[in-house]
């Protein structure tokens, strides 16, 4: 056996929902899977294997993580190699973590503290966090603070959307307080809401 039945099964799935977006004869039974995976060098049918797993345990985990899901795909089938050119105009999204998101906050808080201190920063995360229950699981000290590390842990759009949302409200709350905050934003590379763009000039 190749692949154990579950992972075989999940790859069915897999090409039978990118059927649209793969070459013209889509790969979509066992029996044309088959001689397909055989011909695959050990160490590819390895990492294959690999990535199935790890595609069966992300659909298994809740929330569901979309981003994920979709470039664990986009791996397993550029595997295989039945990815036509038309494939290459589907650009899953990008896969984001709760680290790619700390520089922009980190920066943000530095920004603050230096004209209004730490135990300012902390109350303002606090007073500016969007009313979500997942914003709650995240401590604001690892905002301000490399002691406190983040989990690695992927984020689907709507958390990535929230996060967003966040760094904006605590930039606009902060402006009123600290007027250069735009500029000096900028300056190091935050995204600052539009609304604040016009404060930066």
């Amino acid at each position: 056996m190749l692949l154990p039945p579950l992972l075989l099964s999940t790859l069915k799935e897999i090409c039978q929902r990118q059927a649209a977006t793969l070459s013209d004869s889509p790969l979509r039974t066992e029996n044309q899977l088959l001689p397909l995976i055989e011909g695959l060098p050990e160490a590819t049918r390895a990492t294959l294997e690999t990535l199935l797993m790890s595609y069966c345990q992300a659909k298994a985990s809740l929330p569901i993580n979309l981003a994920y899901l979709l470039a664990l795909e986009s791996e397993i089938l550029n595997l295989l190699g039945v990815t036509s050119a038309v494939r290459s105009l589907f650009t899953p999204p990008v896969v984001q973590t709760l680290q790619n998101y700390l520089p922009w906050f980190r920066k943000a808080s530095q920004i603050v503290q230096n004209h209004l201190g730490r135990a300012l920063v902390r109350n303002y995360w606090l007073i500016s966090r969007p009313t979500h229950p997942w914003l709650r699981t995240i401590q604001v000290e690892t905002f301000y603070t490399e002691q406190v590390p983040a989990p690695d842990r992927y984020l689907n759009e709507e958390q990535q959307d929230l996060l967003q949302i966040w760094l904006e409200h605590f930039l606009l709350y902060c402006s009123r307080l600290v007027p250069p905050l735009p500029a000096e934003a900028i300056a190091a590379g935050v995204p600052v809401p539009p609304q604040l763009l016009q404060a930066a000039d």
